[in-house]
């Protein structure tokens, strides 16, 4: 139980940077936004020519790399308003471009425009679908096990939830539809390991008649600890690939994932056994006490 005073430094944290923000960093899904993607041929072409040629021109622009920084690569996220021409939006930003680095000098790989209402729309159904998620997954364990086990997965993937929206506050990682399916799957992940340390649980109680309920739980943490590590590293290896590997596209979804994968282990152990062996305060269930 000690051990869980991290998370509430780490939430109390979280909070801080909530209101210092003024909110969560929203990508271009769920505020609306302009997102190009291009390549500048002009060796003068970095991140800080960039952002100073927006900034003179009074534009609050994200700019990011791509890949290689000696390619040139670049993605753009600019602002727009409900009623804003996109088009005329893009085709201003490259005139400054080519006006700055030279004509025929940038390259358009891709583009992406979502209008202010749709980000709206957007960030109502990822709510919502986050909400039945957590409904779907109680009512799975609440059927497989007993409330109070659901009662400690759910708490477990909040837990985890909350943990990586923090770290999105803390590494300024804008929230859009990737990070969602980021999160989505790490609350996937997490409910899998904290069912197979439930299951060994259950059946540590059924034939551990002399032991109690600490030792049993202590017992069924180790017995599934190497299952656990073995998959949170194999994981963990694959997302750091993806990181180095994958380009800007994927960079923001894979770092995500390494966050939700050390908070999701590390909630399966630490936050949602503790919860159960607190609710029976060290008495066996009588559900584990008769086998089926």
């Amino acid at each position: 139980f000690k051990v869980s005073i991290i998370s509430l430094i780490l939430f109390a944290f979280g909070i801080y940077l909530y209101f210092v923000n003024k909110g969560f960093y929203l990508g271009i899904d769920f505020k609306g936004g302009i997102k190009i993607e291009c390549v500048i041929k002009n060796k003068e072409a970095d991140i800080k020519s960039l952002r100073t040629l927006f900034a003179e021109n009074k534009i609050d622009a994200e700019i990011t790399v791509v890949g290689n920084p000696e390619e040139r690569e670049f993605m753009i996220t600019l602002p727009i308003k409900t009623g804003d021409d996109s088009e005329k939006v893009i085709t201003e930003t490259i005139n400054n471009l080519e006006n700055k680095f030279g004509k025929g000098s940038v390259d358009i790989r891709g583009r992406e425009i979502v209008e202010p209402k749709i980000g709206e729309t957007f960030a109502g159904k990822a709510i919502q679908l986050l909400i039945v998620v957590s409904i779907l997954i109680l009512f799975y364990i609440l059927v497989r096990f007993d409330i109070f086990y659901s009662f400690g997965a759910i708490v477990a993937l909040i837990h985890d939830a909350i943990m990586m929206l923090a770290f999105t506050l803390f590494l300024k990682i804008p929230i859009d539809i990737t990070i969602i399916a980021a999160i989505l799957t790490v609350l996937g992940y997490s409910v899998n390991d904290t069912i197979v340390i439930f299951d060994r649980i259950r059946e540590d109680i059924r034939f551990g008649y002399g032991k109690n309920m600490l030792e049993l739980c202590n017992l069924s943490v180790n017995q599934t600890l190497s299952r656990t590590l073995l998959t949170s590293i194999t994981v963990l290896i694959t997302v750091v690939i993806l990181m180095i590997f994958g380009g800007g596209a994927i960079y923001d979804f894979a770092l995500a994932m390494c966050i939700g994968v050390i908070t999701g282990t590390y909630s399966t152990v630490y936050i949602a056994t503790p919860i159960v062996l607190l609710w029976y305060k060290g008495q066996k269930p009588e559900f584990g006490r008769t086998r089926v």
